[in-house]
């Protein structure tokens, strides 16, 4: 074999482990955090960190917090792909909860619901339930004007975000 003929299977080698090194797609790592509301847990809200700067194989990655306000992410990718985590990157952070409107328990709520949907009432295009309202503020809640953002890196990445 000469050494043009070596030189150019080494390049075709290089060229090979670099395109299949780039194809392995994004980078994930865990996250997890916790949420309070005026300095106690908030339970059962949506965290939903948002890429900033959308990419191939890189969507968003949610959670629903717990009793202690704990949550830890994953990321729906399509064809049922889930990975626990969140890909590196910068993301935008949102944290939503719905409730009753005030003056309503959530058990009150839930009965006037289930009644409206009982099998012997006869369909109604209007409902007497009223919808359920945003309880966290929109500085949090809402994509367009949280101001909440967090960097995903390698590693343990552990998130506190504090709604006063």
């Amino acid at each position: 074999m000469n050494a043009l003929s070596l030189l150019a299977r080494v390049g075709l080698v290089a060229v090979v482990a670099t395109v299949a090194g780039c194809s392995d797609g994004p980078k994930f790592a865990p996250v997890t955090g916790t949420v309070t509301h005026h300095g106690s847990p908030l339970v059962g809200a949506t965290v939903v960190f948002t890429p900033t700067a959308p990419a191939e194989g890189v969507g968003a990655a949610t959670a629903v917090t717990g009793p202690d306000g704990r949550f830890q992410l994953q990321t729906n990718l399509p064809g049922g792909v889930t990975h626990t985590g969140a890909a590196h990157g910068t993301y935008k952070v949102t944290v939503s909860k719905f409730v009753p409107p005030s003056g309503m328990s959530e058990e009150e709520y839930t009965k006037k619901a289930e009644a409206e949907q009982s099998p012997n009432k006869p369909y109604s295009p209007t409902s007497s339930v009223p919808p359920k309202v945003e309880f966290v503020p929109k500085e949090f809640s809402n994509l367009a004007s949280t101001k909440v953002e967090a960097t995903v890196g390698s590693g343990t990445n552990d998130v506190q975000i504090v709604i006063p």
